[in-house]
């Protein structure tokens, strides 16, 4: 799977969700030039979902220690984008203060432990 296999979600859902956890999955697995392989290419534009996805790539180089791809320097989400329905004020705070640093950086706010698997 590669990151331009999940640009084909317009929006999070359970399906969307399956396939991040699978590409999350693969990629700890991968060797590095698979790993590279499968961040290379990028979305071409910013948005709510390619935020989401710049967000994750970006958090998953950093856990593994390897550079990131240049795509992701100009990727974010326009407007705060929350990766779970957060219509509580205080849910939304609670979102905005724990998402890792590189999902804020790009406007995207998920829990702390959102690429935490089992």
């Amino acid at each position: 799977m590669t990151v331009r296999d999940l640009l084909r979600f317009p929006e999070p859902g359970a399906d969307f969700h399956l396939h991040l956890s699978a590409f999350v999955d693969e990629f700890r697995r991968a060797s590095v030039p698979r790993r590279e392989a499968m961040i290379a290419s990028g979305p071409d534009r910013s948005g709510a979902m390619e935020g989401l996805i710049a967000a994750v790539v970006s958090a998953l180089c950093r856990e593994v220690g390897m550079e990131a791809p240049a795509w992701l320097a100009g990727i974010h989400s326009p407007e705060p984008f929350f990766a779970f329905p957060a219509r509580s004020f205080a849910l939304r705070l609670r979102l905005m203060l724990e998402a890792p640093p590189p999902f804020r950086a790009r406007n995207v706010f998920v829990p702390a432990t959102f690429l935490a698997r089992a």
